[in-house]
């Protein structure tokens, strides 16, 4: 069964999906796409073939005129909330890009309404589906070389933006939120573990075009004691890693390297799983294959996941993103205020059964 889907959000990155990732996915067919720039729907028809009746300025037309199984929403992260709760409501199931929504209790009452109409909601954390992400979880689950005591992961990028890309600069928090979450996301993944309390500060690198701090630096503490020390930065002058960041485990009888994601989604090049057991040398690890991978198997999950009524290993559903979205505020905060922030205060927020 092919899932019809109707998409919501079509700016520069929801383009991009409905150009290069939804017409790859067997499982979806789009036939729909909401718009309320008139630009993006002329876009859509010239570049997809769109027929006019299926493009629209509103998502209430859209839910009217079309019968979809789900929604993809692309929007802008402050329009994800009241989106995915006009599709739950009309019946349809949702994957979201992220950051799933701003708050973590708009995230715990969009879980309870999807469950209420049994309803998969799932959040587009596509650095989940990168075969060394899975291979370090696998290893850390493992215990290939005993528990993980410490990580220490660097991410680094030189950001030259053109003209036309100028509106990234005026991005909420161009780190920790627009890409800090799949970090956030992805120790949580990985070490299977959760956050307890981070220390955050973030900062201004000479030069900055940007609004808001493009570079941050925090020490998380996980449940299991496991202590994270985490970098990042957008205007780095280092040498780049893929945007996965580089990963060191320690563990208790050696250390686990790996990085992912190296070009957006379209290879699997800077994929890289080592491991070095203690006093002897760095040992790379086979990869398993994946034909599909990113955003384009982060939506054949969700299409599987609607069709067969459970989700795959990995897939991130609504109510375990909480995890990753508080971890994410509570970075913020400590950034804002300078505190350290217990990751449980963030949740403390959220309203309660």
């Amino acid at each position: 069964m092919t899932i019809r889907i109707l998409q919501v959000g079509l700016g520069q990155w929801g383009a991009d999906w409905a150009e290069t990732v939804v017409p790859q996915v067997p499982e979806v067919e789009a036939i729909g796409w909401v718009d309320q720039n008139p630009e993006a729907l002329k876009r859509v028809k010239r570049r997809l073939g769109a027929r006019p009746d299926r493009c629209f300025s509103t998502f209430e037309a859209a839910l009217s005129n079309i019968d979809a199984d789900a929604v993809l929403v692309t929007a802008d992260v402050l329009a994800h909330a009241p989106l995915v709760e006009f599709a739950l409501e009309g019946g349809k199931h949702v994957l979201v890009e992220k950051p799933f929504v701003v708050t973590t209790a708009e995230a715990e009452r969009l879980a309870d309404l999807a469950d209420r109409y049994h309803l998969t909601l799932m959040v587009s954390q596509n650095f989940r589906f990168f075969p060394a992400a899975i291979s370090a979880a696998r290893l850390v689950r493992e215990q290939v070389l005993g528990p993980v005591g410490a990580v220490h992961i660097e991410f680094r990028r030189s950001l030259n933006c053109t003209p036309a890309d100028e509106s990234f600069y005026a991005f909420r928090q161009p780190l920790l939120e627009d890409l800090g979450i799949h970090h956030f996301d992805l120790m949580r993944m990985v070490l299977g573990q959760e956050p307890r309390q981070v220390y955050c500060t973030a900062w201004q690198p000479q030069g900055s075009s940007f609004r808001e701090p493009p570079a941050a630096a925090a020490t998380i503490i996980f449940d299991r004691g496991t202590v994270v020390t985490y970098r990042g930065n957008w205007l780095s002058v280092g040498v780049e890693t893929p945007y996965g960041g580089e990963w060191h485990m320690e563990c208790g009888e050696g250390e686990i390297i790996w990085t992912c994601r190296g070009d957006r989604d379209v290879t699997l090049d800077g994929d890289q799983v080592s491991i070095r057991k203690r006093g002897q040398p760095l040992v790379p690890i086979g990869l398993p294959p994946m034909a599909s991978f990113g955003r384009r198997e982060s939506l054949a999950t969700f299409a599987r996941a609607v069709q067969n009524g459970t989700a795959a290993p990995f897939a991130s559903l609504a109510r375990d993103n909480i995890g990753s979205l508080a971890l994410m505020q509570a970075a913020i905060t400590s950034a804002a205020t300078g505190r350290v922030i217990s990751v449980e205060t963030i949740n403390s927020k959220r309203p309660k059964h």
